[in-house]
């Protein structure tokens, strides 16, 4: 069942227009007639079922009913990860949104390779919230996850948060470190932020920076950056959604 997003409020029997990149995509790539019908997630991340009545410049649609599902991960998970080099950081974001990743929020290291101006930043996030919304779409996810440049570590406030957690390569021989450790007693609904370092990993300053907040280790193996923030996510998603957890 495709899936969109709808920037409004919906109820059932409701009419509605789809228009934009959206209507290209039903008209063009999933070739949509009358009758059809497709997954729209409203403003109040709220799923229905819906109809198409007609196709034309715009898509014009019926809720039929609402759909009722609970896709997202019970915690709320912020990455907090510097930019990579070449296409990986497009990776790492696509398959972090299917994993359920609530925010991206991209700081830039002291080891950082890639940094970028103002002009080239906003380019970008233009693309990144392209990907994550189609990873939103593809995964039946009801939220897209933001993405926006934040200021070095050591500006950063982390006070909204119910716990931080530090990827540190320097624990991949310590057990006593584990991430399933650190989460064991976070509740559902709590908000957990994860600061994963970049290709050259954390400075000594970032590290005396950190060491404060929870120092855990991702598995005996040390992981490259795009892929730390994929296995955090799912230790997070085992540890929270299988059936002992609920």
């Amino acid at each position: 069942m495709q899936r969109y997003f709808i920037d409004e409020a919906l109820e059932v029997d409701q009419h509605f227009s789809i228009t934009s990149d959206d209507a290209h995509h039903m008209k063009n790539v999933m070739r949509f007639r009358p009758e059809d019908t497709f997954h729209a997630v409203d403003q109040k991340q709220c799923t229905y079922l819906c109809e198409i009545a007609e196709v034309s410049h715009d898509i014009d649609c019926r809720v039929i009913s609402a759909v009722d599902e609970s896709p997202e991960l019970p915690v709320k998970v912020t990455l907090y990860c510097p930019l990579l080099k070449g296409e990986k950081f497009d990776w790492m974001i696509q398959k972090a949104t299917e994993l359920g990743a609530h925010e991206f929020l991209i700081y830039e290291a002291d080891r950082s390779i890639v940094r970028l101006d103002d002009k080239k930043r906003k380019k970008r996030l233009e693309r990144f919230g392209k990907i994550v919304k189609e990873a939103s779409e593809q995964s039946r996810r009801q939220v897209i996850p933001n993405i926006d440049f934040v200021p070095a570590v050591d500006r950063l406030d982390f006070e909204e948060y119910d716990r931080l957690l530090f990827a540190f390569e320097g624990n991949a021989l310590n057990p006593a470190t584990n991430i399933q450790s650190a989460i064991s007693d976070i509740a559902h609904g709590s908000r957990i932020a994860f600061i994963f370092g970049p290709e050259g990993g954390f400075s000594e300053a970032e590290t005396k920076q950190l060491s404060k907040h929870h120092s855990i280790r991702l598995g005996p193996r040390i992981l490259r950056a795009e892929t730390a923030p994929l296995y955090a996510l799912s230790a997070i998603s085992n540890s929270f959604e299988t059936p002992a957890s609920n």
